[in-house]
């Protein structure tokens, strides 16, 4: 009885809560705005390893293509294209369309089989144009439609799509007859697919002081690029258009963006619609959501924070590189600065604060790094303290292959064949870490050191740099506003004993400037570069003189020798000639070797070639330099007129030995005869 009568107790006690709950549920956190499966395209762009798609216009850079002959026999493959889709979701059933342009060439037309195998995950699905085959001719576009059914595609589930002909039947054949596919920039060959392109979830705005943050939370098969390759947005509160946008953070299948709103002062607390819109391609219509938000604003500021996630690297970084490479013979020291500003600067500062973090992937940079070291109290403070810093130095400059996996493309998307003269493995680097005085999660410069020293041994062709960003899709990580923001200064001296031969230069940039010349005793080769990106390829290299009497001392040494052995003799030749034309030689020929020596930078064999032919051409020129005017022999007139005219000049004399009267002396002929002026006689003179 007493049990009956408790349980009727607890009935009612169950009544009386269940009314006092609200009717109207509380929004939920998140709300998911966008949006479900678009058809659209996916470019086909790259070739062999690096064939994949992408839906962004922007990432289309260079054409590939390959040829298939009327020789070819059995199946010809194309190529294969792939990407990796990162985010689960279900694809409809559709019909996908394969297009991809071509060219006859030499031939009124070509019959093949053309074949398309689109593998989705484990599934294969095939189609073809059938037999005898599509009819090609002059150019265009060829199309083949597949059936895709509904099916389910998993997070990092690869889609791959191969392209192939067989049975190729030429019509009017010529000389050489072949069919060209192309692919890639402005050829609009692409795979059109029905795929879920984005998720957009909205996540409660924050108002954190004076400012409120609107999450937004792009969800794609195309992970981070979704943002970073878009090809514009536009985010509203109300009709008032908000730029501010904070430092994406990675999440799980794509990218959460923070737009930033500060509402000025004296805020009113409501419901604010806010409205997103992107734009994949320029003349696509753009993808549009939006959501209400109810804001509530406090007195003195907000007092919520938003939690910034794993910085994406792909938003905006600048990166500046400083070489400095010294040569003296025996050994080859080279200091690179890398000076990280953006986004890149935040990740880092992020990866060095979650040392240690167990909820990282197991293939992300940080978690190889050892965090043992690390109080527990320091580790994902917002921060970076000297223990995590110490933490990622003891890491790189411990081990030369950690030191390129970092420089890689899970790091800094760099390749260290390209910024090194030789494999870091020989070259016992030593790297210092600066975070120049900010240590919070921060866009703020950081700089890296890596200092490196190679032994020559025999090597005589050396490279200086090459092309060292790695490819990236998108707009790539080292950009700015999408515009390349890799700037490179690199400096090379030699000391006096060690010179340089040459220097060779590959497949420059328009905008590289490359210099090299002589500063009295060393060499310098400096080159100068802003915005690269990951398109430029190009090689410097140097030819390092073999032996010490081609180095910069022994150059000018010999260069100065002989151009004075030349100016000597030219003026030994001239000593009863005019020196106008030595002079003026010697000092062209002064001009034309500073020239040479300097800012040419000719090898040193053509250095001293040059200054010894300046030498030898000195004789000639004496030579044919014109006498004076005073070396000429007696006229016709009488011996008195002679006198007379002699008697005006100022010319040597000398006394005759029989009447003691002074004779003047002409010429600058040795013997001579010159008759007496007195008495007549001949007087002979030798010395």
């Amino acid at each position: 009885m007493q049990a009956r009568q408790s349980r009727r107790v607890c009935a009612v006690l169950a009544i009386l809560l269940a009314s006092l709950i609200p009717l109207n549920l509380p929004s939920a956190s998140a709300e998911v705005v966008c949006c479900g499966s678009n058809e659209f395209e996916l470019y086909l762009i790259g070739e062999n390893n690096d064939a994949t798609m992408t839906p962004f216009e922007n990432e289309l850079v260079g054409i590939n293509e390959k040829g298939v002959s009327q020789s070819a026999q059995g199946t010809e493959e194309i190529e294969t294209w792939s990407i990796i889709w990162k985010q689960s979701a279900t694809i409809p059933e559709s019909t996908w369309r394969f297009n991809i342009a071509y060219e006859v060439e030499n031939a009124a037309g070509v019959y093949a089989n053309a074949t398309i195998d689109i593998q989705i995950g484990n599934n294969v699905y095939t189609a073809e144009s059938g037999t005898p085959g599509a009819f090609m001719t002059g150019t265009d576009m060829i199309a083949i439609d597949i059936e895709i059914p509904q099916i389910a595609v998993s997070m990092n589930d690869e889609i791959e799509v191969t392209f192939a002909v067989r049975s190729l039947l030429f019509t009017q054949p010529g000389d050489e007859s072949s069919i060209r596919f192309v692919w890639g920039e402005d050829t609009e060959s692409a795979l059109r697919v029905n795929l879920p392109l984005v998720t957009i979830d909205m996540p409660n705005s924050l108002v954190v002081g004076d400012e409120v943050f609107f999450p937004v939370i792009l969800k794609s098969g195309f992970g981070e690029r979704m943002w970073s390759s878009l090809e514009d947005f536009e985010f509203k509160v109300g009709g008032l258009v908000i730029s501010d946008v904070r430092s994406p953070s990675i999440v799980s299948g794509g990218v959460e963006v923070p737009f930033v709103w500060n509402p000025g002062s004296n805020p009113t607390d409501g419901n604010y619609q806010i409205n997103l819109s992107i734009l994949l391609n320029n003349g696509d219509v753009p993808l549009t959501s939006g959501r209400m938000h109810e804001i509530t604003f406090e007195e003195g500021g907000g007092t919520q924070n938003y939690h910034f996630g794993e910085p994406a690297r792909a938003v905006s970084s600048r990166l500046d590189i400083d070489i400095d490479v010294k040569y003296d013979g025996k050994h080859i020291t080279r200091s690179v600065d890398l000076e990280i500003e953006g986004s890149m600067a935040s990740w880092l500062r992020w990866g060095m604060d979650n040392i240690g973090n167990n909820s990282l992937p197991s293939d992300h940079l940080f978690t190889q790094i050892q965090g043992a070291s690390i109080p527990s109290n320091l580790r994902e403070n917002g921060r970076v303290d000297d223990a995590e810093k110490e933490a990622l130095l003891n890491h790189i400059d411990g081990s030369t292959r950690n030191l390129e996996v970092f420089l890689g493309n899970t790091g800094l998307a760099l390749n260290p064949d390209g910024l090194f003269e030789a494999d870091l493995f020989d070259m016992n680097p030593e790297v210092e870490l600066d975070l120049m005085g900010v240590s919070g999660i921060d866009d703020a410069p950081m700089k890296i050191r890596i200092d490196v020293v190679l032994e020559l041994s025999g090597e005589e062709r050396i490279l200086f740099i090459s092309d060292f960003i790695r490819p990236q899709l998108g707009t790539g990580i080292w950009t700015m506003n999408s515009e390349p923001s890799v700037d490179l200064t690199a400096t090379l001296t030699t000391s006096a004993f060690s010179g340089l031969f040459t220097v060779i230069k590959e497949d420059l940039p328009e905008n590289m400037q490359v210099s090299h010349y002589r500063t009295g005793i060393s060499e310098v080769v400096s080159i100068k570069v802003d915005g690269l990106s990951d398109n430029d390829k190009f090689e410097v290299e140097y030819v390092v003189a073999g032996s010490a009497l081609f180095s910069p001392f022994v150059t000018l040494l010999a260069t100065i020798l002989l151009l004075v052995s030349g100016i000597v003799i030219g003026v030994r030749l001239t000593q009863y000639r005019s020196r106008w034309i030595v002079g003026i030689s010697s000092i062209a020929f002064g001009g034309l070797m500073s020239y040479v020596y300097v800012l040419s930078a000719l090898p040193p064999t053509f250095v001293m070639g040059i200054a010894a032919a300046c030498a030898v051409l000195m004789i000639p020129l004496a030579i044919i330099s014109p006498r004076h005017d005073y070396e000429r022999t007696l006229g016709d007139d009488s011996l008195s007129d002679d006198y007379e005219r002699a008697l005006a000049r100022e010319i040597p004399t000398v006394d005759c030995p029989a009447c003691g009267i002074s004779n003047p002396v002409e010429t600058k002929v040795r013997p001579v005869r010159i008759p007496c002026g007195g008495c007549g006689r001949n007087l002979r003179i030798e010395g």
